[in-house]
Formats: C-alpha cells, structure tokens, sequence
C-alpha cells in the first residue's frame, strides 16, 4: 500500500439474508465502489490522502438488490446475501483485518426470533420477584439495614461512650499523680 493510501473504518452487521456495511470516512459523496457477487471495491480522495480497500465476502451477494447511500460522513450499504443464512464472518479469508469492525448498532444473532428490537415500555420491573436461588431481593436488602444486620458482629453501640468514658478517668488518674507528685516536691 502507498503512504499516501489508507483503510476507512468498515463496520459489519447482518441478518440472515443481508449484510450491513458502514464506511467511516467523511467527504466520500465521490467514492467509487465496485460491488460484485464475490467481493466490494472502495477508494474516495479525502483531504488529500487516498482511502481504498479490497472485501472478497464469504459468500455470494446480489449486487443488483443491493442499496447504498453516500451522506457527508458515511457509507451505508445494505448488501442483500443470495442465500439467507448466518456467515461466520464477513470475508472468505480467516484473517482478522485491522479496519473491519462489528457494527453492534445493527448486529442481531442468528438465534434471536424476528427483526423487532425488545419493548421493555409498559414493563414494571418492581413485580419481577427474586432471581432463581436468591430468594425475594427487596425482603433481603431491607433486612440489612447498616451494620447491626450483619450476622456474627457484636453489638458495638453500647461501646459508644465507653471510649469518652475510659479518656475521663485517665484523665482524673493523671491529675490525682500530678497533685501527688507536687505535693511530695513541695
């Protein structure tokens, strides 16, 4: 590769019959991809350097079903797969390649059900009981309350003054010493 040449970020997601790809790279309105059923071809001129990469996917894709659009900012391409099935990875090769990344914005397992994102509106999670094995949480925590709910410590409370107490008679001996002393020098 030329000094003058660089990877864009490339992020990756998919679903079972298509493949998100996202090309990070500002200013590419003029970029030119090539997209075949084996692979993709992207190079755009920014800001003086050349950014350009070369993708053989993991298996067929349907060029002409496909869609991209070219904003400002990105590259956004819905590659539709001529298959609907899970790929292991985006490319033929095995080898991790530094500029590709996964999308998490548009990933889904191949084992989550349907094309939905979760609704958690409407949900009241106050009635959710315990976890399995944990017992009821609220029932626990509240039993804790500050350190006098731990089991196996002594009840320190009534230690609380006794310190108070304790510096006040040594203070009382030290001054009874003190008198004595001073009366024997006298």
């Amino acid at each position: 590769m030329n000094t003058n040449e660089r990877h864009p970020q490339v992020l990756w997601a998919q679903r079972e019959g298509l493949l998100y790809l996202t090309v990070e790279l500002h200013d590419a309105q003029d970029a030119k991809i090539d997209l075949t059923e084996s692979s993709i071809d992207f190079s755009n001129t920014t800001d003086d350097m050349l950014y350009k990469f070369h993708l053989d996917f993991y298996k067929p894709i349907n060029p002409k079903e496909s869609k991209k659009t070219l904003t400002g900012r990105k590259t956004v391409m819905l590659l539709e797969k001529q298959e609907d099935e899970w790929w292991p990875r985006l490319t033929k090769d095995t080898k991790k390649l530094a500029f590709v990344k996964t999308d998490f914005d548009h990933w889904k397992d191949s084992d989550d059900s349907g094309d939905e994102e979760p609704d958690f509106s409407g949900m009241d999670f106050s009635q959710m009981g315990g976890m399995g094995g944990m017992g009821d949480m609220a029932s626990m925590m509240g039993g804790m309350g500050g350190m006098g709910g731990m089991g196996g410590m002594p009840d320190l409370s009534a230690l609380a003054g006794a310190g108070a107490a304790d510096e006040a008679a040594d203070e009382d001996e030290g001054e009874g010493e003190d008198e004595a002393t001073s009366k024997s020098k006298d």
